[in-house]
């Protein structure tokens, strides 16, 4: 029997090795990265000033209003000048200008025209409004995309804030189990406990270690969520600073599902942008309809000796005859892809209705689970862990009783703060999915 259990042990041993390494690998990693204390709103504001690509989307904007001032510009003039190359009469080569034969008529030609394009049936204007909207549908679709990265800063925040928590539960475990082991070790030598009672403990002690360094594999990933949505390229260890209280004192009571629907179809980005483009599309049919009108150019011209007098000015006007042509196919286009626009509304507000129905429920059962939870359970179960721990150690309970115990209280405590980061990210998700604030973070 005492074999069996010194090979288990054995195994055992070396199985610990191995999570030892991995738990110091991860350790040593955080403590080489500057630790930061932050709240939401610091990191709101490096997220503003710094992310990328929220600067691309206002590039672009900038972009886009440019293109209003290129619709409002007149097209340039066009100057034509003609001169000619060779005269067979005097065998002169680019006869200069104002020489004149012996009857006194000119020996050489030049011709000049100048001309100007006008727009007809408010072609300019029709242009001016497009590229307005299409600038609308740029500064839409920036606050989807901050919308989305505040959503997912926010997450990662709390996610963090209660990893640590969770991660300070299994430190305060794992440091009272190494106390124990040190009592259970001065026992041992002294023969009133067997070597498996120990092994146990020992297997305890390193699985809560797995778990801990599994645990802070997530933190790191949080963190490197962040430093990315902040455009943090130092490795910085971000600590979120959170008031609890007025996270307790949160509420979604004052909300109601048809409130929140409606807010969400008047303030959802996304759904903006899809009006947006149905607007783009109709004001692009109205254009296309005014381009079969054709344009109408005028100028000026004027010929020293290429026309039945000498020195002939005259006036030209130029249009176009919408005889084949009447962009039939440019309107047929742009009638379909109304349509399209249309029904890409009306699926979008049903996303829209859909998405703040479920938001709105979980919010509810993961705040009426969270409120509905003994905040004092918690209290009392330290106090009845600090006992059973004591029994324990005099004996007085079994192992296997210990050991239940120890498994319970780690799930309850990890529990509750799971309980907490749901409730949070759940109340954030109404936001989110509102489109507006509606319930201010702390």
């Amino acid at each position: 029997m005492f074999s069996i259990v010194f090979i288990l042990s054995t195994i055992t041993v070396k199985r610990i090795q191995k999570i030892v390494f991995l738990w110091l690998f991860c350790a040593q990693a955080f403590a080489s990265i500057d630790s930061v204390k932050v709240n939401l709103k610091d990191l709101e504001e490096i997220f503003l000033q710094k992310n990328a690509l929220l600067m691309a989307y206002r590039f672009d904007i900038e972009a886009n209003r440019a293109t209003i001032i290129q619709a409002r510009l007149w097209d340039n003039p066009t100057l034509t000048y003609e001169q000619m190359l060779y005269n067979n009469s005097t065998r002169s080569i680019l006869p200069i200008l104002g020489l004149n034969d012996a009857k006194g008529s000119p020996t050489t030609q030049q011709a000049v025209q100048l001309q100007q394009l006008f727009y007809l049936a408010g072609k300019r204007t029709k242009r001016v409004a497009l590229a307005e909207t299409s600038t609308q549908i740029a500064e839409d679709a920036y606050y989807d995309a901050l919308r989305g990265l505040k959503y997912e800063l926010h997450n990662n925040f709390y996610d963090l804030y209660y990893l640590q928590s969770v991660v300070k539960i299994y430190d305060e475990e794992i440091g009272s189990l190494v106390k124990t082991l040190a009592g259970m070790n001065t026992l041992l030598e002294k023969g009133i406990i067997p070597i498996k009672d120990i092994t146990r403990i020992r297997a305890l002690q390193f699985s809560l270690e797995t778990e801990r360094k599994d645990l802070k594999v997530q933190m790191l990933e949080r963190q490197v969520n962040l430093r990315i949505i902040t455009g943090t390229r130092n490795e910085v260890f971000f600590m979120p600073q959170a008031d609890k209280n007025a996270i307790d004192a949160l509420s979604i009571q004052h909300l109601t599902l048809d409130k929140l629907i409606m807010t969400a179809l008047e303030n959802r980005p996304d759904l903006r942008l899809r009006q947006s483009s149905l607007k783009l599309e109709q004001q692009n049919l109205i254009y296309q309809k005014a381009l079969k009108v054709p344009d109408f150019q005028a100028g000026l011209t004027y010929d020293r000796a290429g026309s039945s007098v000498p020195n002939y000015f005259a006036a030209t006007f130029q249009i176009g005859l919408p005889v084949f042509n009447k962009n039939q196919g440019n309107i047929k286009a742009a009638e379909y892809r109304i349509q399209s626009a249309q029904k890409q509304i009306i699926s979008q507000e049903d996303r829209v209705i859909g998405d703040i129905q479920l938001a709105y429920r979980k919010a509810l059962e993961a705040d009426q689970l969270y409120k509905g939870y003994d905040k004092a359970f918690m209290i009392d179960f330290d106090k009845l862990f600090d006992n059973v721990k004591a029994s324990f150690e005099k004996q007085i309970i079994s192992m296997l009783d210990f050991i239940d115990f120890y498994e319970s209280y780690k799930s309850s405590a990890v529990q509750m703060s799971r309980l907490q980061n749901d409730r949070i990210n759940a109340i954030e998700e109404i936001n989110f999915m509102a489109g507006k604030e509606l319930i201010s973070l702390p």
